[in-house]
Formats: structure tokens, sequence, C-alpha cells
């Protein structure tokens, strides 16, 4: 797993991310078969890509790793609603690390 954050998206987070946000997965996008995902939030002025996770597979254990990692850099961070695919792993990912979302 690879992650990244900068200060200036760790802040649009910490703004925006209190009501809904995104899990947006790239699939088959690239030659190499790597899942890549954003967290995204909506801004004032369009949706903002605050977390980029580059992951091994797309299984809800890597998945929900991956959000309790970033999690833990933003700990004041819990959304209230989030917005995936019609994936049962992203969904059942996200309800495990953030229960009642």
């Amino acid at each position: 797993m690879m992650m990244h954050q900068s200060q200036w998206q760790k802040r649009m987070l910490e703004i925006y991310g209190r009501d809904i946000c995104l899990l947006d997965a790239t699939y088959h996008t690239t030659y190499y078969d790597v899942p890549l995902y954003f967290v995204c939030v909506s801004t004032n002025v369009g949706f903002v890509n605050v977390a980029a996770m580059l992951l091994s597979n797309d299984k809800v254990e890597t998945i929900a790793a991956a959000l309790r990692k970033l999690s833990s850099w933003n700990p004041s961070w819990h959304p209230t609603y989030f917005m995936s695919d019609f994936s049962q792993a992203q969904i059942s990912a996200v309800e495990s690390v953030f229960t009642g979302t």
C-alpha cells in the first residue's frame, strides 16, 4: 500500500470532509493492474482530491486498512456520508472503518 496526502489536502479534508466524502476507484485504466483510489470532498468550487491510495488489491481488508491509515492521519475526520462505486468491497470497508456512516 502506498498513500499520499499533502498538508493542503489534509486541510481540505478537515474543512469539507464532515458531510460527504467520495471514494473513487480507477479500474483497468493503466497498463498495470493496480487499484488506485482517491478520496474526494465537495468544496465550494467542486470536488477536490484529498488523498490517493495505491493498493495491492481491491479486497475489503486492503481498502479498510488504507481508510484506517487515512483516518489515523486525520483523527477528527468522521464523515456523515460516503459515496462510492456499487462495490460491496468498498461499501463494506467504509462501513467497517466509519461505523454509522
